[in-house]
């Protein structure tokens, strides 16, 4: 422990959006840079309900070192300090340079529906330079030194292409050509246009198919001199080893070989590749022939034409079958010790790898070794042409039957096809007593109904373990001391793989169950539609807690690998000494000659000691790392030459058991991002409307719908780095808004909506809802409005605001109907405040709003079908509209107040209207007085009334009646409107008053003298100030006062003999409207009234004033004193019901008798009070038509 050097990794941080790459030293104190490990989302969206989120550069954070030993805290405190500062300086020239890297991204990338790049990532893992490689190896034995840096550079290299291919490749090629739609029908030219946008993607594939190729070929040419030297002693170190044993350079060799195979899959299933190759092939050739016309040079065209002759030849022999088939292969056809060894290998770790499959010991890694070997017990076949043992072909069976399918990468390989395409001429008969047995069909179902019942069987366990794990892991705090303990580092160690065992459990299970229902075409149970959708939120939430602990992991991280590292070196350190002892003996009897003579093979066995010690000191100079992924294949290679050897007595398989470790815990975080990606869910959307629906039904998992959310989202980053169209790309994202909308917000607006109207009415009106919680449930809904605004890739959806919305939106849509719906919405929007904590706007009625085709001139010119359209409101002094019949097929009635002339008139100011305002008032009002003698001219029964016979029960009005009323409120109803604009005139002045004599404030020509205008602006400045001082001088709108006096001057002088008794007149027809509306208002609620009978009465109140005043009748009308005698009236009446009421109540008796007789007969005491009820109503409506006809008088006056 001591022994090993301490060096501390660094950060290197990879901006999307630019070429600089800047390196951040590591600190053990991880808080200074927190900001670089959390993503970076808006905290609240303000700006709307759905707001996008801002583009942030996607950076990846990686460390590369040593690691680091435990030091003394003095030694150790200074080094952070030193290393503090040092991130000081680096983070703030980070910062420095950022404003000038933001404002150099291109600014069209911002444009688009969706956000250009994802937020700020850590990405934790340990790396090494190439150059640190080559100093590993370097050792005193030449020999075997130089052997291990031959096979570790090719494996190395292997190992580095194939991360390329699957980081690069696999998906985009999957994606290839993707639309909307298969049935989707392509325009001419536009296969050709899809491939020639993609050739970097192609040209990208063919070096790396052609990288990996060479790399394998060299590999296989190294290994095919290996197993062919027949003479051990001649060759060094193979004249030490006393088998081959090469695991780690086989899987690495099989790695390789299985990259060119899953690339074979993807384009045998994307047929698009082929074919939009052959016709941009085609395209070529006719462009070959006009070269200049098209803008390209030769040479540019040259290359691409070979390209696409590299390409076409590629696919058409397959990436897999042109290894094979290659020339420099052939010696290694004949060597069947090398391909002896290949299916020796299969059988051998696959057969191991088998027990712990499908239980919880299995290893992320154990599937894809799996395929490793599988490629290269195909590899072998295919290149010896003949089965040297049957036992690799049962071990095959079995594992076909065990897992017929293998995802790597996310892309399922069905192993039957795979070896029906690749290798169908050695294994024909295998393959055809298989299939025409149909045996692989029965066996998918059988792995389905193997995954059912692993399900069945372990779905409790892992979330019981799940629940324990995120206990466990969340419980644990990083300690605060300096030097961490090896008990926390190593129960970090633990929960850590733990939590990487039950990610790759969950991932396995979700994408199998749901890739062989679909593909089988059996329909999922609504059970297990359930259980997969609980094991995509675990993976989600199990992703989040990984993401909540990353700065305690990045703080521990080297010192756990340090603790694994230092288990390996306790095994190995004791086979040190030992052949160092070993040797120094062999020293001392060298130098005895007759005993050195008398030893058989002991110059072979110093030899064998020599390699040894000389593959032990490397290990152990290998083990003095940070533990990357290059030093364990380095590693691995070296334990295998030493086991090859055979010299010394280790535990060879604890010793892989704990690299095992040290590989899943060094590369835990690409093992958790790729187990928590469920980008496979693009090709399940329709499980996305499933999936919420039944969320929304069961309120205890509400907290699962971002979860939800994120794992759909997925398909989004997937469908980023396939780089598809932008039209597929906004399909998605307005496919997952549009479910959400469907499934989850619009049903909660309409539950909201309906349980606050149940809920008031349960209250207000007893019986009319009955609810049964033991039958129906109770639902708290309120956990939704609670909620954390939701995130998706490219916006957010704050469910609160959209209730808010919505409720807003029904609740002013409602109270335009009547009074009662009013006060009802109001308690829905108190109880909505108080039960589920939303902010909704207060109720604006109707009365305060207008059209936008509001035009004074239109409504003077028209007053008589303006008379009839509006009726007058004293109290609100407003006009509304008369559609309460629904004529106009609207919703609302248009309302129209002072407000509204104001407004208008300083839009446009009173030209318009000149002097014709009052022109059209006067001539209304005078063709009105002329209408109604006319009307009163030949009647009989109006001549004939009295006030004897004036009273409000049993009236009857006949059509003359009623015409005269409608005349008097149509007058009623323009002086209203002349009351009104004249406020609104008035509102206009005193927002206008700089146009007053006397204002110490400027007029318009001499603010603009002021700010320097030209004389030209200055002049018609002067000729605004002028007709705006006239027009006020003029004083163009008129109070009531003056119309008064002028009718009255016109109309005193003429002929008003059929007016002597208006005021008679006045009290019939009040005495019809007071009876009138005390009986319709009981119809209201029962939907059978008459329309008419509930027009407001106020303009024919306001017009029997001005009547009144004009025939100078106030004086009469007042002396019939009739409010007052009718009240009196009223009055009596009511004590005659009480006292008859009280009368017939003493009259019954207590016998028996009295009883019968008082069962059979009716009941006095309801009659009189619906008496007494009546006579109630009658003077309310005689109290109000009393005020309403004071408030008259007083504006008249």
């Amino acid at each position: 422990m001591n022994e090993r050097a301490s060096h501390y990794p660094s950060f290197k941080l990879r901006t999307q959006n630019s070429n600089s790459v800047s390196y951040i030293p590591y600190l053990e104190s991880i808080s200074v840079f927190s900001f670089l490990l959390h993503p970076l989302w808006p905290e609240s969206p303000q700006q709307s309900i759905f707001s996008s989120t801002p583009a942030i550069a996607d950076t990846s954070l990686l460390f590369s070192s040593r690691s680091a030993s435990f030091l003394p805290s003095t030694i150790m405190a200074s080094l952070l300090l030193e290393q503090q500062e040092k991130l000081r300086r680096a983070v703030d020239d980070w910062r420095l340079k950022s404003t000038s890297i933001l404002s150099d991204l291109n600014a069209e990338s911002l444009t688009s529906s969706s956000s250009c790049s994802d937020p700020i990532q850590s990405h934790i893992e340990p790396t090494d330079d190439s150059s640190d490689v080559l100093y590993l190896l370097d050792s005193d034995n030449a020999a075997v030194s130089k052997f291990i840096t031959v096979l570790c550079h090719d494996c190395l290299e292997i190992s580095h292409l194939c991360q390329l291919g699957k980081r690069n490749l696999y998906k985009r090629l999957q994606l290839f050509a993707h639309r909307l739609s298969s049935q989707q029908i392509l325009l001419e030219g536009e296969p050709q246009k899809a491939f020639a946008q993609s050739l970097s993607l192609f040209i990208e594939l063919y070096e790396t198919v052609d990288g990996i190729s060479s790399v394998l070929i060299n590999l296989l040419l190294q290994l095919n001199v290996v197993y062919s030297v027949n003479e051990r002693s001649v060759v060094r170190p193979l004249n030490s080893f006393k088998t081959f044993n090469f695991r780690a350079v086989f899987d690495s060799l099989g790695e390789g070989i299985s990259v060119l195979l899953v690339l074979d899959e993807i384009l045998r299933e994307n047929h698009c590749i082929k074919n939009y190759l052959s016709l941009f092939a085609r395209m070529l050739s006719k462009v070959k022939m006009e070269v200049e016309t098209f803008n390209i040079t030769l040479e540019e065209f040259d290359f691409i034409d070979q390209v696409i002759e590299n390409l076409q030849k590629l696919f058409e022999i397959g990436f897999f079958q042109r290894l094979i088939q290659a020339e420099a292969l052939k010696n290694i056809r004949n060597n069947k010790k090398l391909l002896e060894a290949f299916s020796f290998t299969f059988h051998e770790n696959c057969s191991e790898i088998l027990l712990r499959l499908n239980s919880f010991k299995e290893l992320p890694t154990d599937r894809p070794k799996i395929f490793h070997f599988l490629a290269l017990l195909l590899f072998s076949l295919n290149a010896s042409g003949e089965i040297f043992d049957k036992k690799p072909l049962k071990l095959l069976t079995e594992i076909i039957k065990i897992i017929p399918l293998i995802y790597i990468e996310g892309k399922g390989i069905i192993l039957f096809d795979m070896l029906k395409t690749q290798c169908s001429k050695v294994l024909s008969s295998w393959l055809f007593t298989i299939e025409s047995s149909k045996d692989f069909d029965l066996i998918q179902r059988n792995y389905l109904t193997h995954i059912n019942e692993l399900h069945s069987r372990d779905w409790e366990v892992m979330k019981d373990s799940l629940s324990c794990w995120t206990v466990s892991f969340q419980s644990s705090i990083h300690p605060s001391s300096e030097i961490q303990s090896e008990e926390w580092l190593r129960l970090l160690l633990k929960q850590i793989l733990q939590g990487v065992v039950l990610a790759d459990r969950l991932y396995m299970l979700v994408i199998s169950m749901l890739d062989l229902h679909a593909s089988l075409e059996v329909p999922l149970r609504r059970e297990k539609v359930k259980s997969v959708c609980h094991m995509i939120v675990s993976l989600k939430i199990l992703g989040e807690i990984f993401h909540m602990k990353e700065p305690s992991i990045v703080r521990s991280l080297p010192h756990i690998i340090n603790i694994i590292q230092s288990d390996i070196e306790q095994l190995i350190l004791p086979l040190k000494v030992k052949l160092q002892n070993e040797l120094s003996k062999g020293n001392q009897s060298s130098k005895l000659g007759f005993l050195n003579s008398l030893t058989r093979g002991s110059k072979e066995m110093d030899t064998k000691r020599i390699d040894s010690l000389s593959l032990v000191n490397m290990c152990l100079q290998i083990l003095r790392g940070n533990g990357s992924i290059k030093r364990q294949i380095i590693f691995l290679i070296n334990l295998d030459a030493l086991e090859s050897i055979g010299h010394l007595d280790i535990d060879f398989q604890r010793i892989r058991k704990l690299v095992s470790k040290l590989n899943i815990i060094s590369n835990f975080h690409n093992i958790i991002s790729e187990k928590i990606n469920c980008g496979f869910l693009y090709w399940k959307k329709e499980m996305l409307q499933t999936w919420l629906s039944m969320v929304y039904l069961d309120n205890t998992k509400f907290t699962w719908i971002q979860y939800i959310l994120d794992a759909f989202s997925d398909g989004l980053l997937l469908l980023k780095h396939c780089n598809v169209t932008d039209i597929t790309l906004t399909s998605y994202e307005q496919e997952i808004e549009t479910t959400l909308r469907t499934e989850i917000i619009d049903p909660l607006c309409r539950d909201i909506e309906a349980d606050l109207r149940l809920h008031v009415h349960s209250t207000n009106l007893k019986g009319s809802v009955f609810v049964n919680p033991t039958k129906t449930g109770v639902r708290n809904l309120s956990w939704y409005t609670r909620m954390k605004p939701l995130r998706l890739p490219f916006k957010f959806i704050d469910i609160k605001l959209i209730v808010e919305k919505y409720l807003n939106f029904a609740f002013y849509s409602h109270t335009m109907m009547s009074n009662y719906d009013h006060k009802i919405y109001s308690e829905m929007r108190n109880l909505g405040e108080v039960k589920y904590g939303l902010e909704l706007d207060d109720f604006h009625l109707i009365e305060y709003s207008f059209s936008q085709d509001f035009h004074i001139l239109n409504i003077f010119e028209n007053l008589d079908n303006f008379s009839e359209n509006y009726f007058y409101n004293i109290l609100n002094q407003v006009l509304i509209e008369n559609d309460l019949e629904g004529e106009r097929e609207r919703k609302n009635l248009r309302v129209i107040n002072a407000e509204h002339f104001s407004n208008f008139l300083s839009l446009h100011g009173l030209i318009l209207i000149s002097e014709k305002y009052s022109e059209f008032i006067i001539d209304f009002l005078n063709k009105m007085i002329s209408n109604l003698h006319d009307l009163l001219q030949d009647d009989a029964q109006i001549d004939n009334l009295s006030l004897n016979n004036i009273a409000i029960e049993d009236q009857s009005g006949s059509h003359k009646i009623e015409q005269v009323k409608c005349v008097i409120t149509k007058i009623g109803n323009i002086l209203g409107l002349v009351k009104i604009t004249y406020a609104g005139y008035s509102i206009y002045i005193s927002n206008n008053s700089w146009f007053e004599k006397n204002s110490s404030n400027l007029s318009l020509s001499e603010s603009c003298k002021k700010l320097g205008f030209s004389n030209e602006i200055i002049s018609l400045g002067k000729i605004i100030d002028e007709s705006q001082i006239k027009s006020y001088q003029n004083n163009i709108f008129k109070p009531l006062s003056f119309f008064i006096s002028i009718i009255s001057q016109k109309h005193q002088s003429g002929d008003l003999s059929k007016f002597k008794d208006f005021f008679k007149l006045v009290v019939y027809i009040v005495g019809n409207i007071i009876e009138s509306r005390a009986l319709n208002k009981d119809k209201l609620i029962k939907r059978d009234y008459e329309i008419n009978s509930l027009h407001n009465h106020d303009g024919f109140i306001m017009g029997v004033v001005f009547l009144l005043k004009v025939l100078q009748q106030e004086r009469e009308f007042d002396d019939l004193n009739w409010f007052d005698n009718e009240r009196n009236k009223f009055e009596e009446k009511d004590c005659n019901k009480i006292s008859e009421k009280n009368k017939s109540s003493g009259i019954i008796s207590n016998s028996i008798s009295s009883l019968m007789i008082w069962s059979q007969v009716p009941s006095v005491n309801t009659d009189i009070s619906k008496d007494l009820d009546k006579n109630r109503k009658y003077q309310n409506e005689l109290e109000l038509i009393e005020c309403s006809l004071k408030i008259a008088r007083i504006i008249i006056s």
